[in-house]
């Protein structure tokens, strides 16, 4: 949207205009504890992140101007997110990035999240600015993130590990459906950092653990449509599209996995397009010296691998015997969650026809994942009780949070209660 500022004037002619500005010389505006920090930002963001998202895009530059949102400051510092918003034309999603800005000799220094600059200005905050939990966080966040060196060869290798550890955007225990696979942020890129899941009314909840934080609010609202969670694996999760919803807590604010985030939508306050509702789920990398999204592909998010299906929207997602495909009649995925139990422990598959793994321990109302054949490994987390299969109603949840009958299994461990 083009901006307009208004020019106000006084009508006064001759003499009379050149006596009062004599008479009454205009003042220089009073510099602001923030004067320049706005710009300063824009342009460190431009820097950083433009290029990378222009590529993206299919541009040489990107020329809208990144949205910057003050969060905190005092002194001399500054902590706020600033954002890239999507493509006017509909055609690519918005890019946020939280900053971290020190003054001195009148200039500012800006530093944004995935940068060894950022962590290491954070830490120097004051911690009315950047909380310790704060500077804990971001200095783990990197440092997980970070590339290692093999021993062997020196090279560079990855350091995220494929499992993420993280659940996916919806509650653990139920289903949502799969509208768009592994896609670029921008939806044409080939960077496949993104998958769109579930439909109006879709409650949706944070992946993981970590400390969350709002770009694109509302004017005088606690409401939101784009969310950015930064958590100590590495891993950065963004949702966009939200419903508004009030409430929120201050940015920041220490989060556990299944916080309630709002319900999928169309809003697109940063720009962008949604084709019906839903919640545009990103992946990022706490290290920038990488692109700061990082590739679903070949990662498992809530015991679901994404594939690359060789365009963008059209990957599928598996699940050990289970597959499906985004889009298709064939879309829905269960979340699993995250394994925190002890152990794990060893079992086999001691059925000559097999066993039934199931996302609950009902036989009436949980649907076959998949059939583990008689000898098969499993790895199991804890015990509990269901429905009754060969006269015992004990059931092994497994570490990807699927459940087989216990009468189904043997094993020489004993295995503690959920």
């Amino acid at each position: 949207m083009r901006r307009f500022t208004p020019h106000w004037s006084l009508a006064v002619t001759g003499l009379a205009a050149a006596t009062l500005a004599a008479a009454v010389p205009m003042a220089p505006a009073a510099a602001t504890p923030t004067t320049g920090l706005a710009d300063q930002v824009r342009a460190t963001v431009l820097a950083e992140r433009g290029p990378t998202v222009a590529r993206q895009r299919g541009l040489t530059r990107i020329a809208a101007e990144p949205i910057v949102e003050p969060r905190r400051s005092e002194g001399s510092w500054a902590f706020g997110v600033a954002t890239i918003p999507g493509a006017p034309d509909g055609h690519g999603a918005p890019d946020p990035s939280l900053y971290v800005a020190r003054r001195t000799a009148g200039r500012w220094q800006v530093a944004i999240l995935g940068s060894p600059e950022f962590v290491a200005l954070a830490r120097q905050a004051p911690a009315s600015v950047v909380s310790a939990d704060e500077k804990a966080l971001f200095a783990a966040n990197h440092a997980a993130a970070a590339p290692t060196k093999a021993a062997t060869t020196g090279l560079a290798a990855a350091a995220l590990p494929a499992d993420t550890g993280l659940a996916l955007p919806f509650r653990k225990g139920t289903s949502a459906g799969m509208g768009g696979g592994p896609h670029d942020n921008n939806g044409s890129g080939s960077l496949y950092s993104s998958i769109d899941f579930g439909g109006t009314g879709t409650e949706i909840y944070s992946a993981g653990p970590g400390r969350i934080y709002r770009a694109c609010v509302d004017a005088g609202s606690s409401a939101t449509a784009l969310i950015l969670i930064v958590h100590p694996n590495g891993y950065v999760t963004g949702y966009y599209h939200l419903n508004q919803r009030t409430g929120f807590p201050a940015d920041g604010t220490q989060i556990g996995v299944e916080y309630y985030l709002g319900t999928a939508g169309t809003n697109t306050a940063c720009g962008g397009s949604a084709n019906g509702a839903h919640v545009h789920f990103t992946l990022r990398s706490g290290n920038n010296t990488n692109p700061s999204f990082e590739s679903v592909v070949g990662k498992t998010i809530g015991g679901w691998t994404f594939h690359s299906g060789g365009s963008n929207y059209t990957g599928p997602a598996t699940h050990a015997d289970k597959k499906v495909v985004a889009g298709t009649s064939n879309d829905s995925v269960y979340n699993y969650g995250v394994y925190a139990g002890t152990g794990p422990y060893a079992g086999t598959v001691n059925a000559s026809g097999g066993a039934n793994v199931r996302y609950n321990t009902s036989t009436s109302t949980s649907s076959v994942m998949y059939l583990a054949p008689s000898g098969r490994a499993l790895s199991l987390s804890c015990r509990t009780t269901g429905s009754t299969v060969n006269n015992s109603n004990v059931w092994y949840r497994l570490t990807d949070a699927d459940y087989v009958a216990a009468a189904l299994v043997s094993t020489t461990a004993t295995v503690p209660a959920c």
